[in-house]
């Protein structure tokens, strides 16, 4: 079964083929042969219309993947969350069982603090089970891979505009 990631690369990859085939020699014979049929401004006016249509799609991807990368790195900076809540839990219990070998009579704080703890500990584990989540989500959308789109773009981008170069005079 593909993912979205897989989806993502498989663009990348049809773009960047789609480049490579027009800048092939046949491909690069196709001004000519316009100019022969007298199409050339059908041709380039064509190849406009695919341009426009990519510039687009490239609009609709450069803030698509930007907004990935920042819930990437969103994720990444929250990460360390559920860990530094469990560590507040742990040094409530610390706190608790240092009290309770003090002998002051401080028992009824010590069993409040454990009362603290314990939700303390529970809420790192959802959070942690969220920050899981959210990874696994990003993942499917891989916004590392966003880059092959947009250097698939360009690159057949150039390739459309290179056939709109008048040709060489026949020799």
């Amino acid at each position: 079964m593909s993912t979205p990631a897989d989806l993502v690369r498989d663009l990348a990859a049809l773009l960047d083929s789609l480049a490579k085939l027009l800048e092939t020699k046949t491909a690069k014979e196709a001004p000519a042969i316009a100019r022969e049929l007298g199409v050339r401004p059908q041709l380039v006016q064509g190849l406009n219309a695919i341009g426009g249509a990519l510039d687009q799609i490239q609009g609709v991807v450069v803030p698509l993947r930007r907004t990935l990368l920042d819930a990437d790195a969103l994720v990444a900076l929250l990460g360390f969350v559920p860990g530094m809540v469990a560590s507040v839990g742990d040094a409530v219990d610390s706190s608790a069982s240092w009290l309770a070998t003090l002998g002051l009579g401080l028992d009824d704080v010590a069993g409040a603090a454990r009362q603290v703890s314990g939700p303390l500990n529970e809420v790192s584990g959802v959070l942690d089970m969220g920050v899981d989540a959210a990874e696994g989500a990003l993942a499917l959308v891989a916004p590392d891979q966003w880059t092959g789109v947009l250097a698939g773009l360009e690159h057949l981008k150039a390739a459309l505009a290179a056939l709109k170069e008048p040709p060489a005079a026949p020799a």
